[in-house]
C-alpha cells in the first residue's frame, strides 16, 4: 500500500507513478486529515510512505497520523522523503517512530523533486520544472519501483548526532515561527474558484462573503498559493513576481506516454 501526502502534487505523483509500477493501492493521506478519517491500513505487500521535507523531517501533522495509525498484515515500512535537494536528517526519526509501532524501517528513499517552496523564491519555469520532472525524478522512480518490487532492505544510513539534533532544533524553530498563514494576502485577481479551499489539507481556508479567509491551522504547504491559476495568494509583496509550481498528475503524464 502506497501512502502519501501532497501540497503541491510532488509526492501524489510519485506514489501514483510506485503504485502502477507496483501494481499496489495508492491511499491519499491529505483525505484522511481532511475528512478526518480513522487511519487504518492493511496491506500484505511491504507499506510505502511519501511525504516532503519540511525543514529537515517529515511534516509534523503526517508523522502524529503515523502514529496514531493502525497498521496491519505486512511489518515493514519503506519511507521516500521528496524534496528540492538531498540534505536532510529525517531517517533517525523515522526509524524510531516506526521501531515504536513494533514495525521495521526497510528503507529510506530521498526522490529529488521540482522546488515548490515559494517563500524562497526559487521556484522554476513550468518548461524547467517538467524537464526536471522527467529527466531526474522519473528515473529515480524506476530506481526505487524496482529495490520496493524486489523487497530488498536498504542499508540503514550514516547518522551524525550534531546534524540530527541540529535538524531536530530547526525544525522545532521552523514550526513555531515560520508555519502560519497570518502574513497571506489575497489580491483583485482572485475569482472565488475555490481551488485553494480544496487543496488545503487542514481545511484552513473557508470562503467568507465571496473571499478566501485564513485561520489558524496552516502547516506551510503552499498548495493553496501554487494552486492558484490567477497567483492571487501572495505572502505579503514578497512573492508578488514569484513563479507558481503545482506538479503534473501522473495519469496524464501516462496517457501522453512521458512516464
Amino acid at each position: 500500500m502506497i501512502l502519501y501526502f501532497s501540497g503541491t502534487g510532488n509526492s501524489k505523483f510519485a506514489a501514483e507513478f510506485l503504485a502502477d509500477h507496483l501494481k499496489d493501492q495508492c491511499v491519499s493521506l491529505n483525505d484522511i486529515l481532511k475528512h478526518k478519517k480513522e487511519p487504518s491500513f492493511r496491506s500484505e505487500k511491504p507499506f510505502v510512505v511519501c511525504a516532503p521535507i519540511y525543514a529537515g523531517r517529515y511534516p509534523g501533522i503526517v508523522m502524529k497520523l503515523l502514529r496514531k495509525a493502525q497498521f496491519a498484515g505486512s511489518k515493514r515500512i519503506y519511507y521516500i522523503a521528496t524534496l528540492g535537494s538531498k540534505s536532510c536528517s529525517c531517517e533517525p526519526s523515522l526509524r524510531k517512530m516506526t521501531s515504536e509501532k513494533g514495525m521495521q524501517t526497510a528503507g529510506l528513499f530521498f526522490l529529488t523533486m521540482p522546488n515548490n517552496y515559494v517563500p524562497g523564491g526559487n521556484i522554476p519555469s513550468k518548461a524547467d520544472a517538467e524537464y526536471q520532472l522527467k529527466y531526474v525524478s522519473v528515473p529515480e522512480l524506476y530506481k526505487i519501483a524496482d529495490t520496493i518490487s524486489i523487497n530488498d532492505t536498504l542499508p540503514e544510513g550514516t547518522a551524525n548526532p550534531v546534524t540530527t539534533a541540529l535538524s531536530s532544533s530547526v525544525n522545532t524553530l521552523y514550526n513555531k515561527f515560520m508555519v502560519s498563514s497570518d502574513n497571506f494576502v489575497v489580491n483583485e485577481n482572485c475569482v472565488v474558484c475555490r481551488k485553494c479551499e480544496k487543496v488545503c489539507p487542514v481545511n484552513n481556508i473557508i470562503i467568507i462573503n465571496g473571499d478566501p479567509v485564513f485561520r489558524k491551522r496552516c502547516i506551510g504547504c503552499y498548495g493553496c498559493i501554487n494552486v492558484c491559476p490567477r497567483k492571487a495568494i501572495n505572502i505579503g509583496k514578497k512573492t508578488e513576481k514569484t513563479n507558481r509550481y503545482f506538479c503534473p498528475e501522473y495519469s496524464d503524464w501516462k496517457e501522453k506516454g512521458l512516464v
